[in-house]
């Protein structure tokens, strides 16, 4: 009997001890699994997107969501506004070569020519005009006017200092000094850091030059009608590579380049029409369609040597201008050389562009007409003359002139006005 109840004590402890042993397996494995489920997303906070991938919203939200609580970093860009100034032929004859020089040091100065319109001119983003000539050097040509012009490397000189950017080198007299005259005339430019369009030493890339002013890229193309008949100093090679001649194909590539280039306006500067004459021609105004059709913003035109019209039209629903001749910024040619008063006269023009920030879209906003009138008066103790570009509301009551040069700037500014004073509103 005492045996076997030993055996049942024995029988009981080792069951309590197999229970506690099993208790405590238990308990281990259970809180082993708890927490490896913590670093586990909740089954009930998985979402499946469209694409099958999964997003826990509390460690990851999905990008809608992360937006809503960004702030916007998306800001509107300003306005961008400009100004465009420009002018028309730019020309040295012999006496005003003649009274730029200084006998004592040998050199040229013509910078005191551009003094009274300086400031207006450098104060544009950026400035153009017409260079009618070539600066050829004296060794093969003398320094000389019509009909074959070739003027001294300084007035290069007097034109950078005044404020000018851009120059177009294609007119009647770009082969004056013939095919050394063109290249030098480059060179000479690109040295002075001017910007040129129209003529090159050799078959460009493209004929356009792109300049971009503070975030506006303007496209410059320039072409001419004639040549003085002097195409045929060149082979047909060269001119067709160093000499914008008006060609249709070609202008057409042209203003295909500059929209390719994204450029927001496109100008053309335009040697044509007839001589002294104050109204543009039939040709004129077909070139001009066939132009602002292509799509050409705007047309600076010379060669006349006297002021035509100016007009702002509508083209492929936008407003364009074209000024058909915008005169004499610098010569001599006037009524004391047996030629129109007119000659004397000549004009800045001063364009405000605005490029939207909102649309990109750029627009001409405004004209501004600055009426000048070329000085030409005897220098003290010497035969020889000096000139004045001078803007005539500056001056026409200036005590520095006479009676009688103000009265010339009074006609001056007068016929000006009556071709230029077009009322500029949409």
């Amino acid at each position: 009997m005492r045996k076997k109840t030993k055996y049942m004590i024995r029988r009981i402890i080792l069951l309590v001890l197999l229970i506690v042993i099993f208790t405590g397996a238990f308990f281990i494995i259970s809180n082993l699994n708890n927490n490896q489920k913590e670093d586990l997303p909740n089954d009930d906070n998985i979402i499946t997107n469209p694409e099958g991938e999964t997003k826990d919203p509390q460690n990851g939200k999905d990008d809608e969501t992360k937006n809503q609580n960004k702030p916007d970093d998306v800001t509107k860009k300003d306005d961008i506004n400009i100004t465009i100034s420009a002018v028309g032929d730019i020309m040295f004859h012999p006496r005003q070569i003649n009274g730029a020089y200084d006998t004592a040091t040998g050199t040229y100065d013509f910078k005191p020519y551009f003094e009274p319109i300086k400031s207006i001119i450098e104060s544009a983003d950026i400035a153009v005009g017409n260079f009618e000539g070539t600066t050829c050097g004296d060794d093969i040509y003398e320094y000389q006017g019509y009909p074959l012009f070739n003027a001294p490397d300084e007035v290069l000189d007097a034109i950078k200092y005044a404020g000018f950017d851009v120059l177009s080198t294609i007119n009647n007299h770009s082969l004056d000094t013939r095919k050394t005259g063109v290249i030098r005339t480059i060179e000479k430019m690109d040295a002075r850091g001017l910007a040129h369009v129209g003529t090159y030493v050799e078959k460009p890339e493209t004929r356009v030059i792109m300049q971009d002013v503070k975030g506006v890229k303007i496209a410059f193309l320039a072409y001419t009608e004639m040549l003085n008949g002097l195409d045929s100093v060149l082979s047909s090679e060269d001119l067709d590579a160093m000499i914008n001649k008006l060609d249709e194909s070609k202008i057409k590539e042209d203003i295909a380049y500059a929209k390719g280039n994204k450029a927001d306006l496109i100008v053309m500067i335009v040697h044509w029409g007839d001589e002294y004459m104050q109204t543009p021609n039939a040709r004129q105004k077909d070139w001009a369609d066939f132009m602002l059709s292509e799509g050409v913003d705007i047309i600076f035109g010379s060669h006349p040597h006297v002021i035509q019209d100016a007009e702002d039209l509508i083209y492929n629903d936008k407003r364009v201008f074209v000024a058909y001749s915008t005169g004499n910024f610098i010569s001599n040619q006037r009524t004391e050389e047996e030629l129109p008063a007119q000659t004397e006269d000549g004009v800045i023009l001063t364009l405000k562009i605005k490029k939207s920030g909102e649309t990109g879209k750029t627009t001409i906003e405004d004209i501004e007409y600055t009426p000048t009138w070329v000085y030409r008066g005897k220098q003290e103790g010497k035969t020889t003359f000096t000139y004045r570009i001078l803007p005539v509301m500056e001056y026409i009551e200036s005590g520095d002139y006479s009676a009688e040069a103000k009265e010339r700037m009074r006609r001056s500014y007068k016929d000006t006005m009556s071709k230029l004073d077009k009322e500029f509103s949409e």
